[in-house]
Protein backbone atom coordinates (compact mmCIF):
# COMPACT_ATOMS: atom_id res chain seq x y z
CA UNK A 1 0.00 0.00 0.00
CA UNK A 2 1.35 3.39 -0.83
CA UNK A 3 1.36 5.87 1.67
CA UNK A 4 2.69 8.90 -0.07
CA UNK A 5 0.91 11.67 -0.29
CA UNK A 6 0.29 13.11 -3.57
CA UNK A 7 0.90 16.22 -5.18
CA UNK A 8 -3.42 16.80 -5.18
CA UNK A 9 -3.73 15.60 -1.10
CA UNK A 10 -0.86 18.01 -0.57
CA UNK A 11 -2.60 20.89 -1.99
CA UNK A 12 -6.08 19.88 -0.30
CA UNK A 13 -4.22 19.66 3.46
CA UNK A 14 -1.94 22.76 2.79
CA UNK A 15 -5.23 24.76 1.58
CA UNK A 16 -7.28 23.47 4.28
CA UNK A 17 -4.44 24.46 7.14
CA UNK A 18 -4.21 28.10 5.58
CA UNK A 19 -7.66 28.56 6.01
CA UNK A 20 -7.87 27.73 9.20
CA UNK A 21 -5.13 29.44 10.06
CA UNK A 22 -6.55 32.99 8.80
CA UNK A 23 -9.85 32.62 10.63
CA UNK A 24 -8.48 31.49 14.10
CA UNK A 25 -8.96 34.76 14.97
CA UNK A 26 -5.14 34.74 15.77
CA UNK A 27 -3.46 36.26 12.50
CA UNK A 28 -0.49 38.54 12.85
CA UNK A 29 1.12 40.74 9.84
CA UNK A 30 3.78 38.04 9.43
CA UNK A 31 1.32 35.08 9.10
CA UNK A 32 -0.52 37.07 6.55
CA UNK A 33 2.54 37.68 4.70
CA UNK A 34 3.39 34.31 4.33
CA UNK A 35 -0.05 33.28 3.86
CA UNK A 36 0.23 35.53 0.90
CA UNK A 37 3.03 34.39 -0.69
CA UNK A 38 2.02 31.11 -0.38
CA UNK A 39 -1.15 31.96 -1.96
CA UNK A 40 0.21 33.74 -4.88
CA UNK A 41 3.02 31.39 -5.32
CA UNK A 42 1.44 29.34 -8.01
CA UNK A 43 -1.65 29.07 -9.37
CA UNK A 44 -2.77 25.62 -7.96
CA UNK A 45 -2.26 27.15 -4.40
CA UNK A 46 -5.80 29.66 -5.59
CA UNK A 47 -7.77 26.88 -6.60
CA UNK A 48 -7.27 24.53 -4.11
CA UNK A 49 -7.89 27.62 -1.50
CA UNK A 50 -10.84 28.72 -3.23
CA UNK A 51 -11.92 25.10 -3.43
CA UNK A 52 -11.85 24.98 0.39
CA UNK A 53 -13.70 28.36 0.66
CA UNK A 54 -16.25 26.77 -1.01
CA UNK A 55 -16.49 23.40 1.08
CA UNK A 56 -16.24 25.64 4.19
CA UNK A 57 -19.60 27.41 2.59
CA UNK A 58 -21.23 24.40 2.22
CA UNK A 59 -20.31 22.74 5.60
CA UNK A 60 -22.13 25.86 7.50
CA UNK A 61 -25.38 25.61 5.40
CA UNK A 62 -25.28 21.57 7.09
CA UNK A 63 -23.73 21.82 10.08
CA UNK A 64 -26.69 22.58 12.56
CA UNK A 65 -28.88 19.70 11.21
CA UNK A 66 -25.67 17.41 11.64
CA UNK A 67 -24.71 18.38 14.55
CA UNK A 68 -21.59 19.48 13.71
CA UNK A 69 -20.00 23.01 15.56
CA UNK A 70 -17.78 24.11 12.55
CA UNK A 71 -17.11 26.89 13.72
CA UNK A 72 -15.87 25.84 17.11
CA UNK A 73 -13.80 22.67 15.53
CA UNK A 74 -11.94 26.38 13.54
CA UNK A 75 -10.76 27.68 16.35
CA UNK A 76 -9.63 24.21 18.01
CA UNK A 77 -8.25 22.87 15.46
CA UNK A 78 -5.50 24.59 13.31
CA UNK A 79 -4.60 21.69 11.22
CA UNK A 80 -5.31 18.83 10.20
CA UNK A 81 -9.06 19.74 8.24
CA UNK A 82 -8.65 17.47 5.52
CA UNK A 83 -8.96 14.19 7.98
CA UNK A 84 -11.66 16.41 9.53
CA UNK A 85 -13.84 16.95 7.26
CA UNK A 86 -13.29 13.43 5.90
CA UNK A 87 -15.28 12.08 9.23
CA UNK A 88 -17.81 14.57 9.53
CA UNK A 89 -18.95 13.08 5.90
CA UNK A 90 -18.74 9.31 7.45
CA UNK A 91 -21.47 10.80 9.55
CA UNK A 92 -24.94 9.58 7.96
CA UNK A 93 -26.71 12.54 9.16
CA UNK A 94 -24.10 14.77 7.70
CA UNK A 95 -24.12 13.07 5.01
CA UNK A 96 -27.85 13.33 3.89
CA UNK A 97 -28.08 16.32 5.08
CA UNK A 98 -25.53 17.79 2.82
CA UNK A 99 -27.06 15.71 -0.02
CA UNK A 100 -29.84 17.38 0.28
CA UNK A 101 -28.71 20.90 0.69
CA UNK A 102 -25.95 20.50 -2.62
CA UNK A 103 -27.98 23.19 -4.63
CA UNK A 104 -28.11 25.58 -1.87
CA UNK A 105 -24.66 28.10 -2.62
CA UNK A 106 -26.09 28.04 -6.26
CA UNK A 107 -28.75 29.10 -5.09
CA UNK A 108 -28.17 31.29 -2.77
CA UNK A 109 -26.04 32.98 -5.49
CA UNK A 110 -28.81 33.24 -8.12
CA UNK A 111 -31.46 34.60 -5.74
CA UNK A 112 -28.78 36.93 -4.10
CA UNK A 113 -27.01 38.58 -7.12
CA UNK A 114 -27.24 42.29 -6.98
CA UNK A 115 -27.24 42.97 -10.54
CA UNK A 116 -26.85 41.22 -14.18
CA UNK A 117 -23.25 42.24 -14.65
CA UNK A 118 -21.77 41.99 -10.96
CA UNK A 119 -19.59 39.33 -10.67
CA UNK A 120 -18.96 40.55 -6.83
CA UNK A 121 -20.29 37.04 -5.19
CA UNK A 122 -18.13 34.73 -7.19
CA UNK A 123 -14.94 36.57 -5.70
CA UNK A 124 -13.18 36.00 -2.35
CA UNK A 125 -10.43 38.39 -1.18
CA UNK A 126 -6.24 37.76 -2.35
CA UNK A 127 -5.88 41.24 0.03
CA UNK A 128 -7.50 42.90 2.65
CA UNK A 129 -6.82 46.18 4.69
CA UNK A 130 -7.86 47.04 7.95
CA UNK A 131 -9.22 50.55 9.58
CA UNK A 132 -6.16 53.36 8.67
CA UNK A 133 -4.16 50.85 7.10
CA UNK A 134 -2.43 51.69 3.38
CA UNK A 135 -1.18 48.92 2.06
CA UNK A 136 1.08 49.11 -1.16
CA UNK A 137 1.09 45.54 -3.18
CA UNK A 138 3.08 44.08 -6.17
CA UNK A 139 0.59 41.86 -8.33
CA UNK A 140 2.31 38.82 -10.35
CA UNK A 141 2.56 40.92 -13.55
CA UNK A 142 3.97 43.90 -12.05
CA UNK A 143 1.36 46.25 -11.55
CA UNK A 144 1.83 47.84 -8.31
CA UNK A 145 -1.28 48.31 -6.60
CA UNK A 146 -2.06 50.59 -3.27
CA UNK A 147 -5.37 49.20 -1.60
CA UNK A 148 -7.03 52.18 0.83
CA UNK A 149 -8.28 51.61 4.20
CA UNK A 150 -10.37 49.09 4.89
CA UNK A 151 -10.53 47.79 1.43
CA UNK A 152 -10.73 44.18 -0.60
CA UNK A 153 -9.73 42.88 -3.77
CA UNK A 154 -9.85 39.76 -5.68
CA UNK A 155 -7.52 39.08 -8.66
CA UNK A 156 -7.74 36.72 -10.99
CA UNK A 157 -4.33 36.36 -14.20
CA UNK A 158 -4.79 34.24 -17.09
CA UNK A 159 -2.35 34.23 -20.37
CA UNK A 160 -5.41 36.39 -22.32
CA UNK A 161 -6.56 39.06 -19.50
CA UNK A 162 -5.72 40.55 -16.13
CA UNK A 163 -8.65 40.93 -13.67
CA UNK A 164 -8.93 42.62 -10.03
CA UNK A 165 -12.59 42.87 -8.17
CA UNK A 166 -12.84 45.51 -5.99
CA UNK A 167 -14.57 43.69 -3.42
CA UNK A 168 -14.68 47.19 -0.86
CA UNK A 169 -13.20 50.51 -0.23
CA UNK A 170 -10.42 52.32 -2.61
CA UNK A 171 -7.75 51.19 -4.56
CA UNK A 172 -5.31 52.81 -6.82
CA UNK A 173 -3.26 51.00 -9.96
CA UNK A 174 0.12 51.60 -11.67
CA UNK A 175 -0.47 49.27 -14.83
CA UNK A 176 2.03 47.67 -16.21
CA UNK A 177 1.56 47.43 -20.06
CA UNK A 178 0.98 44.59 -21.67
CA UNK A 179 -1.30 45.28 -25.44
CA UNK A 180 -1.89 41.33 -25.37
CA UNK A 181 -2.74 41.14 -21.90
CA UNK A 182 -5.79 44.28 -20.85
CA UNK A 183 -6.32 44.98 -17.43
CA UNK A 184 -9.63 44.91 -16.14
CA UNK A 185 -11.09 46.20 -12.36
CA UNK A 186 -14.72 45.22 -12.06
CA UNK A 187 -16.55 46.93 -9.34
CA UNK A 188 -20.28 46.50 -8.83
CA UNK A 189 -22.09 46.79 -12.14
CA UNK A 190 -18.87 48.99 -13.47
CA UNK A 191 -16.16 47.85 -15.38
CA UNK A 192 -12.64 49.15 -16.30
CA UNK A 193 -10.27 48.44 -18.64
CA UNK A 194 -7.04 49.32 -19.77
CA UNK A 195 -3.62 48.59 -21.13
CA UNK A 196 -1.54 50.28 -18.79
CA UNK A 197 -1.82 53.70 -17.16
CA UNK A 198 -2.44 55.47 -13.36
CA UNK A 199 -6.05 55.32 -12.05
CA UNK A 200 -7.94 55.21 -9.08
CA UNK A 201 -10.91 53.25 -8.26
CA UNK A 202 -13.37 53.71 -5.15
CA UNK A 203 -16.14 51.69 -4.86
CA UNK A 204 -18.90 53.15 -1.99
CA UNK A 205 -22.82 51.78 -1.10
CA UNK A 206 -24.08 52.54 -4.72
CA UNK A 207 -21.71 54.57 -6.38
CA UNK A 208 -18.33 53.15 -8.43
CA UNK A 209 -15.66 56.59 -8.56
CA UNK A 210 -13.23 56.35 -11.48
CA UNK A 211 -10.56 58.91 -11.91
CA UNK A 212 -7.39 59.27 -14.15
CA UNK A 213 -3.81 60.53 -13.06
CA UNK A 214 -2.32 59.16 -16.38
CA UNK A 215 -3.01 57.53 -19.19
CA UNK A 216 -6.58 56.51 -21.09
CA UNK A 217 -9.29 54.48 -19.16
CA UNK A 218 -12.12 52.88 -20.58
CA UNK A 219 -15.18 52.57 -18.35
CA UNK A 220 -18.58 50.54 -19.31
CA UNK A 221 -21.53 49.19 -17.70
CA UNK A 222 -21.88 45.63 -19.47
CA UNK A 223 -24.95 43.48 -18.77
CA UNK A 224 -22.81 40.47 -18.41
CA UNK A 225 -18.70 41.64 -17.02
CA UNK A 226 -17.86 37.82 -17.87
CA UNK A 227 -19.07 38.05 -21.34
CA UNK A 228 -17.55 41.75 -21.40
CA UNK A 229 -13.98 40.38 -20.02
CA UNK A 230 -13.96 37.24 -22.25
CA UNK A 231 -14.98 38.42 -25.68
CA UNK A 232 -12.78 42.25 -25.20
CA UNK A 233 -15.58 43.96 -27.07
CA UNK A 234 -16.77 46.86 -25.56
CA UNK A 235 -18.49 48.60 -28.41
CA UNK A 236 -21.95 47.18 -27.70
CA UNK A 237 -21.37 48.51 -23.71
CA UNK A 238 -22.17 52.02 -22.67
CA UNK A 239 -19.21 53.44 -21.89
CA UNK A 240 -17.21 56.59 -21.08
CA UNK A 241 -13.00 56.94 -21.96
CA UNK A 242 -11.29 59.30 -19.13
CA UNK A 243 -8.16 60.94 -19.88
CA UNK A 244 -5.80 62.15 -17.44
CA UNK A 245 -7.54 64.53 -14.76
CA UNK A 246 -10.93 62.97 -15.51
CA UNK A 247 -13.41 61.44 -13.45
CA UNK A 248 -16.76 59.36 -13.55
CA UNK A 249 -19.20 58.36 -10.92
CA UNK A 250 -21.27 55.54 -12.20
CA UNK A 251 -24.31 54.68 -10.10
CA UNK A 252 -25.57 51.23 -9.83
CA UNK A 253 -28.02 50.57 -12.26
CA UNK A 254 -27.96 53.63 -13.84
CA UNK A 255 -26.42 54.52 -17.58
CA UNK A 256 -23.15 55.95 -16.85
CA UNK A 257 -22.73 60.18 -17.10
CA UNK A 258 -20.53 61.91 -18.58
CA UNK A 259 -16.80 62.69 -17.70
CA UNK A 260 -15.73 65.25 -15.54
CA UNK A 261 -12.72 67.33 -15.26
CA UNK A 262 -11.00 67.00 -11.83
CA UNK A 263 -9.72 70.25 -10.97
CA UNK A 264 -8.25 70.31 -7.03
CA UNK A 265 -8.94 66.65 -5.91
CA UNK A 266 -5.96 64.73 -7.13
CA UNK A 267 -6.37 60.83 -8.15
CA UNK A 268 -5.06 58.73 -5.67
CA UNK A 269 -3.71 61.81 -3.58
CA UNK A 270 -4.98 59.68 -0.53
CA UNK A 271 -2.09 57.65 -0.71
CA UNK A 272 -0.19 60.70 1.11
CA UNK A 273 -2.44 60.75 3.89
CA UNK A 274 -4.72 63.53 2.09
CA UNK A 275 -8.43 63.12 1.64
CA UNK A 276 -9.55 65.48 -0.82
CA UNK A 277 -12.92 66.29 -2.29
CA UNK A 278 -14.12 68.47 -5.35
CA UNK A 279 -17.62 68.72 -5.09
CA UNK A 280 -17.98 65.59 -3.18
CA UNK A 281 -21.84 64.45 -0.95
CA UNK A 282 -21.48 64.40 2.42
CA UNK A 283 -22.11 60.95 2.12
CA UNK A 284 -19.30 60.06 0.00
CA UNK A 285 -17.16 61.84 2.41
CA UNK A 286 -18.11 60.05 5.51
CA UNK A 287 -17.97 56.80 4.24
CA UNK A 288 -14.48 57.09 3.73
CA UNK A 289 -13.86 59.35 6.86
CA UNK A 290 -15.20 55.64 8.41
CA UNK A 291 -12.84 53.71 6.54
CA UNK A 292 -9.66 56.20 8.75
CA UNK A 293 -11.47 56.53 12.04
CA UNK A 294 -11.89 54.27 14.58
CA UNK A 295 -15.20 56.41 15.66
CA UNK A 296 -18.46 55.14 13.72
CA UNK A 297 -19.70 58.67 11.53
CA UNK A 298 -23.06 58.59 10.84
CA UNK A 299 -25.61 60.69 9.06
CA UNK A 300 -29.22 61.39 10.26
CA UNK A 301 -30.99 62.05 7.19
CA UNK A 302 -30.44 61.35 3.49
CA UNK A 303 -30.83 64.87 2.72
CA UNK A 304 -27.70 65.86 5.15
CA UNK A 305 -25.73 63.01 2.60
CA UNK A 306 -27.08 65.02 -0.12
CA UNK A 307 -25.00 68.16 0.77
CA UNK A 308 -22.17 68.87 -1.70
CA UNK A 309 -18.77 70.14 -0.22
CA UNK A 310 -15.01 70.94 -1.78
CA UNK A 311 -12.77 70.47 1.12
CA UNK A 312 -9.23 68.55 2.40
CA UNK A 313 -8.05 66.97 5.28
CA UNK A 314 -5.21 64.79 6.27
CA UNK A 315 -6.39 61.03 7.11
CA UNK A 316 -4.80 61.19 10.34
CA UNK A 317 -6.49 64.46 11.75
CA UNK A 318 -10.08 63.13 11.42
CA UNK A 319 -11.24 65.75 14.02
CA UNK A 320 -10.40 68.92 12.12
CA UNK A 321 -13.02 67.26 9.58
CA UNK A 322 -15.63 67.93 11.71
CA UNK A 323 -14.77 71.12 12.98
CA UNK A 324 -14.44 72.22 9.37
CA UNK A 325 -17.74 70.59 7.73
CA UNK A 326 -19.64 72.45 11.09
CA UNK A 327 -18.60 75.55 9.81
CA UNK A 328 -19.36 75.45 6.12
CA UNK A 329 -22.07 73.10 6.22
CA UNK A 330 -25.96 73.99 8.16
CA UNK A 331 -24.78 70.99 9.91
CA UNK A 332 -24.06 69.91 13.81
CA UNK A 333 -21.90 67.25 15.01
CA UNK A 334 -23.66 65.06 18.12
CA UNK A 335 -21.16 62.50 19.91
CA UNK A 336 -23.65 60.15 20.89
CA UNK A 337 -23.03 58.28 24.59
CA UNK A 338 -22.36 55.07 22.32
CA UNK A 339 -19.40 56.49 21.14
CA UNK A 340 -20.82 57.44 17.51
CA UNK A 341 -20.71 60.51 15.88
CA UNK A 342 -23.57 61.66 14.28
CA UNK A 343 -24.28 64.34 11.83
CA UNK A 344 -27.44 66.29 11.82
CA UNK A 345 -29.01 69.28 10.04
CA UNK A 346 -28.15 72.50 12.42
CA UNK A 347 -31.87 73.45 13.52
Amino acid sequence: MNNEETIEERLEREAADWFAAMHSGETTPELRQRFEAWLHGDRTHKIAYREFEQVYRDLDHVAVEAGVDVDGALVRQKAGWVELVAGWLRRPAFALVAAALMAIPVAAYLTTREAPGDLIHAAAPDYVTKTAEIRDITLEDGTRVTLGARSKIATAFTPKERRVTLLEGEAFFEVTKDPDRPFYVAAQDTLVRVVGTKFDVKRSAEIVHVSVLEGIVEVMKPDNIEKAIETADSSAFDKQILTAGERVSAARRVALPEARQVETAKPGVWREGRLAYEDASLAEIVADVNRYYDRRVRIATSDVGDLRSTIAFNSSEIDQFFDVIETIQPVSIDRAASGDIIIKRKR
